[in-house]
């Protein structure tokens, strides 16, 4: 956290609300023997081992009231690989593992930043270079404390 010229703490948001999905989701993958590729670092390369990649989209921020600074809506996307000479199987497995992680009403927080998860909806499957792959939108909403 750094100080504002007034005085304030101002929160790392960007990083802080990434970090609150990442987190779960390292963790989820720990526990699942996942590899897990958070954005900007690199995935695996051999179709042998399934992997989850994450991003983060954010929407505009909102000025929010009753005690909170801002609210932004986004999206957390998992998308979920596997090779895919084994089918939509594996893959839909671990989607509904990962919709049991992150369903609707969890929270996740981090600092000054609690963000809510609003809705889980599952993407096409696609299939390209012996990977598969099917996006999983966390659709969620978030607020800052007021300091």
């Amino acid at each position: 956290r750094r100080r504002s010229g007034q005085g304030e703490i101002m929160a790392s948001y960007f990083e802080d609300l990434t970090k609150a999905f990442d987190i779960a989701l390292k963790s989820f993958g720990s526990t699942n023997s996942l590899p897990v590729a958070l954005e900007n670092i690199d995935a695996p390369t051999s179709t042998a081992t399934p992997y989850l990649a994450s991003f983060m989209l954010l929407a505009d921020t909102d000025q929010a009231d009753l005690g909170f600074t801002e609210q932004r809506a986004g999206v957390y996307q998992v998308d979920i690989n596997c090779a895919s000479v084994k089918g939509s199987a594996p893959i839909n497995k671990t989607a509904d593992l990962l919709n049991a992680t992150f369903k609707a009403g969890a929270t996740f927080r981090r600092n000054g930043i609690c963000a809510e998860v609003q809705s889980v909806s599952l993407g096409p499957l696609i299939v390209q270079n012996g990977w598969a792959k099917r996006p999983l939108s966390i659709s969620f909403i978030a607020f800052t404390e007021r300091l």
